[in-house]
């Protein structure tokens, strides 16, 4: 597999997820919200459709590229305990002694 070193960040931690999916659906709400009753007021289907595709394409806009704004959390790993247990084995001395299971 190639490994592609970025130049900028494209994670997102759970928190800006959740703030990702919520303005998604704020922003499609409100445009399909403002297209059906411009399309009732006006008589023409096509002003809903039109206004729910340009809400998309702002969502798009706001959601898809790795803003800063949803890495504001980072996770903080735990470290494998197997692993530190492993390290202070090593270091005491006791390398020769395993504990096989």
């Amino acid at each position: 597999m190639i490994d592609i070193k970025w130049p900028f960040s494209t994670h997102a931690d759970f928190d800006g997820q959740k703030l990702a999916e919520r303005l998604f659906q704020l922003i499609i709400i409100l445009f399909a919200s403002i297209g059906f009753f411009g399309a009732y007021v006006l008589q023409q289907f096509s002003i809903a459709v039109y206004s729910v595709l340009f809400g998309a394409f702002i969502s798009v806009l706001f959601i898809l590229p790795p803003w800063p704004i949803y890495r504001k959390n980072p996770i903080e790993w735990q470290t494998d305990m197997n692993s530190s247990k492993e390290n202070k084995n090593n270091s005491s001395g006791n390398s020769s002694k395993k504990d096989v299971r």
